[in-house]
């Protein structure tokens, strides 16, 4: 059935809604606030009979929010006043919140209208690679959200002259960049590498290092030792064999030494004191055993074998500085070991940066064995700035302690060394891969055209001003003749273009107190940086009737099967769902070791390939609340202990009836984000449903409720203790929506592993194991048993989350606040894309045919 081109009616010219209290609270206000607060009596000079219920003014709103505060804190009504019963006061909190809420949402309303905005740090990013190739680190420049808004917010993205500097400077580099990928065309580098040429080396080195170290250490020894063996030493020497301290560790006796007549100081070894000679004993003791069992491996003639912490606890390759930046091509020939364990079998790809931490670009599943190794291709780009190491590790997490703490303990509860886990036949590095951006920087063009067409390119389509090239020229041609290159002014011209308002700034110029078309380069413009955060290419900026719903549609599809679309999905879902709270805290490396950086990175990226594939497989939206297929890749079906898959591809796998996983609240990412790294938050989880799956989000928490103390040294279980909470009619308000839900959700762990009970420590009364209970009810509405039941009633109310999904695409896509104003765009968007079943390119489909979308 053929699209209809959707409207904004009427109503969305119409004035806002004013958030206004339901008048029957005026009864709450008669019995528990008038008393004290009237005309003739205004205690703290506060007069409440004459207030106004429309909260239609930020000064009228903030009267609410301290009146709010008050009755939350408990300060009002006073102790010795009347009070309101717990029901009655919770609902007239409830009420109140929303109220602000709505009132937050109005007061804050666009009316429709999109500002000019930058490019935020993305979208730079990406249209960099686009115009010149190259790959930059954007880090350093400031972060483009702060008020829990989408970062294409118009609003949100201030500039000061200091960024003006920092984009100069980045512009610089990048320049820098492709200038030397040019001097370097037509010219291939390899770096190949044996592993065993110089694993084998620094082993023999190593050993040959701590042996002559060692030494003169066994010498004294000796010395002590021969004084040790005199009968005049006898009765201490037996003492001193007998102390605990020794006894745990004989090198000890030889701290001992003065006590020992007779016996030398380690000053005439070479040692300034034992502890000492101790150490140079105790290295050669901890290694050289082991540094002799690798040179015996039976294959350290023909590779490396990779360790945790001694040893080759990682096998890296340097590119030489010659290699100019660019994307490049690691390749490894590598084999896991007959007895390595499944959970040993994943490598990690990245950059050593201190002791024990890795930049981490890629994790790889290793499949291959020692009778058929496998060869691993990662790509790996290279920069001016970045450091020129390259290794592989085995997964794990990115500390040198816990290094250490997985060597230590097992060699002290095995008494042998950690084995290794993998073999690597060899390295190499291979590349620059050809640079396929048309940015024109080396033709033989004058410099004035040639300047003229890069800032047009840079500038999406729209050509400078000839007062701006005139300008650019005048660079050139004074650093010319202060004795620059060619290319050196050209670059400093060129860095100006890349920090100019043209580049910077999306800009869509508006008619006064009119609504008028996009032009077709705005629009298309508008529709890249919506579904590529890039701009636009060569096919959509050729498009001659943009605005024809069959060709935007057209495009649309077109864009959504590039490979760019990747920046939508992961730009857009980690933004909806709130993913950075995944980044807040750290994971207790102790409780849960296995929740490193890697399986960290694969559940975040889970939620990514599972929209990701119900987008390009024309799935519905409703997938994402429950399905029968989870996309898993071989690490993270691991983890959820599903069999048969292994590498890295994500693959759709079939659930069994009875898997909880399959859509969101299955999710690892999901569930790890309701936590605080420790313990399991049902509250964090429940709000976060509200917020994001049921698009009812309850009101801020208030900052003053005062603390249970009373719960202080009771052995509740977690449950008992939130319930106990809700005693309180200033807690109960919200926490009567929010934790039954996240109740239903506790049979997840802390980083969302399935369980049927749980640990709890509190004291007095240690640590004791709870039996999970997960029922619950939603607030005046249906009750659940399990997690099952819950997750089934969530899925029956997909229209609430299409609604909150398809209100977060229209503030992502057209860069204000959804407000009153969108409302109307909304239901027609919803309208359609029920008839459809909720498809999410549906969805799209509808937002970017609209005339919201095609207007400024």
């Amino acid at each position: 059935m053929r699209l209809v081109f959707l409207v904004l009616t009427s109503t969305a010219l119409a004035a806002a809604p004013q958030a206004t209290l339901d008048a029957k609270h005026r009864v709450f206000f008669k019995d528990y606030c008038i008393e004290c607060h009237n005309a003739k009596k205004q205690k703290g000079k506060l007069r409440l009979d004459d207030i106004a219920f429309s909260l239609d003014s930020v000064e009228g709103a903030d009267r609410w929010q301290k009146i709010l505060n008050e009755i939350n804190s408990g300060d009002m009504p006073p102790e010795d006043a009347k009070q309101p019963e717990s029901r009655a006061k919770a609902d007239f909190l409830e009420a109140l919140s929303n109220t602000l809420v709505a009132a937050r949402k109005s007061l804050g309303d666009s009316g429709g209208k999109i500002v000019v905005r930058r490019l935020n740090r993305r979208e730079y990013q990406n249209t960099i690679r686009d115009l010149l190739g190259v790959e930059m680190d954007v880090s350093d420049l400031p972060p483009d959200t702060g008020n829990g808004s989408f970062d294409t917010v118009g609003a949100s993205l201030f500039m000061s002259s200091d960024q003006v500097e920092q984009y100069l400077a980045l512009g610089r580099r990048a320049l820098e960049d492709v200038f030397a990928q040019h001097a370097a065309q037509g010219r291939q580098f390899k770096v190949h590498q044996e592993t065993e040429k110089a694993a084998n080396a620094q082993t023999r080195s190593a050993m040959d290092v701590i042996t002559k170290k060692s030494e003169p250490a066994r010498k004294w020894h000796a010395a002590v030792d021969a004084a040790a063996a005199k009968p005049e030493n006898a009765k201490l020497v037996s003492e001193l064999r007998a102390t605990k301290e020794v006894r745990e560790d004989a090198r000890r006796f030889y701290r001992r030494w003065q006590d020992i007549q007779g016996a030398p100081s380690p000053t005439k070894f070479g040692f300034k004191d034992a502890p000492e000679a101790e150490m140079a004993q105790g290295e050669y003791d901890a290694i050289h055993q082991y540094q002799e069992r690798y040179l015996a491996l039976p294959r350290a003639n023909e590779g490396s074998y990779l360790f945790i912490f001694r040893l080759r606890h990682e096998e890296g390759i340097k590119p030489t500085d010659s290699m100019p930046p660019g994307r490049y091509v690691m390749r490894f020939r590598i084999a896991a070991l007959d007895e390595t364990p499944p959970e040993r079998r994943f490598i990690e790809l990245g950059r050593p940066s201190q002791p024990g931490s890795y930049d981490i670009l890629s994790t790889h599943h290793i499949t291959g064995t020692l009778a058929n190794p496998q060869i691993v291709e990662a790509p790996v780009t290279l920069t001016s700035t970045d450091r020129r190491e390259i290794a592989i590790r085995e997964k794990r997490l990115n500390s040198r302690q816990h290094e250490v703490a997985l060597w230590v303990l097992h060699e002290k509860k095995h008494k042998d060394w950690l084995p290794p886990s993998m073999w690597i036949d060899w390295v190499e590095l291979e590349g620059p891969l050809p640079n396929e951006a048309e940015h024109g920087l080396f033709s033989d063009k004058p410099v004035r055209e040639l300047i003229a067409d890069f800032s047009t390119r840079a500038f999406r389509g729209t050509k400078p001003d000839a007062a701006f090239v005139d300008g650019l020229v005048q660079v050139y041609e004074k650093r010319r003749a202060r004795g620059d290159s060619h290319e050196q002014a050209l670059k400093e011209s060129l860095s100006i273009v890349l920090a100019a308002p043209g580049f910077l700034y999306l800009a869509e110029p508006a008619q006064r107190g009119k609504v008028r078309l996009l032009t077709n380069t705005e629009l298309a413009t508008r529709l890249a940086y919506f579904l590529w955060s890039a701009p636009p290419d060569e096919a959509l900026l050729d498009v001659a009737d943009l605005h024809s719903e069959k060709a935007l549609a057209e495009q649309m599809d077109r864009m959504l099967a590039s490979p760019k679309s990747r920046a939508f999905v992961t730009g857009f879902v980690h933004q909806w769902l709130g993913l950075d709270r995944l980044d807040f805290f750290q994971f207790n490396a102790r409780q849960f070791p296995e929740f490193d950086d890697s399986l960290k990175a694969a559940a975040r990226h889970e939620v990514f390939e599972t929209f990701a594939h119900w987008l390009h497989h024309d799935g519905s939206l409703t997938r994402l609340l429950k399905s029968d297929e989870v996309i898993v890749n071989g690490m993270l079906a691991r983890f959820y202990g599903i069999d048969g898959v292994t590498g890295d591809a994500w693959q759709a796998v079939k659930l069994p009836a009875d898997s909880p996983r399959g859509g969101l609240l299955g999710m690892s990412a999901i569930l790890a984000m309701g936590s605080n790294g420790e313990r399991t938050s049902p509250v964090e989880r429940g709000a976060w449903m509200l917020r994001k799956i049921l698009h009812d989000p309850p009101p801020p928490a208030p900052p003053n409720v005062p603390q249970l103390s009373r719960l202080a040294g009771k052995p509740l279980s977690p449950r008992d203790q939130l319930v106990a909470h809700q005693e309180q009619p200033q807690c109960a308000q919200c926490h009567r929506k929010i934790d039954p839900l996240g109740f239903g959700l506790e049979n997840f762990d802390t980083i969302g592993r399935w369980r049927t009970t749980e640990t709890y420590t509190r004291q007095p009364g240690g640590r004791q194991p709870w039996p999970i209970d997960a029922s619950g009810a939603f607030f005046k509405g249906p009750a659940f048993d399990d997690y099952f039941a819950l997750r089934d009633l969530v899925a029956a109310r997909s229209e609430n989350f299409a609604r909150g999904f398809t209100e977060s695409l229209i503030e992502y896509a057209l860069g204000r606040p959804f407000g009153f104003a969108d409302e109307a765009l909304a239901d027609d968007i919803m309208q359609h894309a029920k008839a459809k079943d909720f498809f999410i390119r549906e969805i799209i489909r509808a937002l970017v045919v609209s005339k919201a979308f095609g207007t400024k």
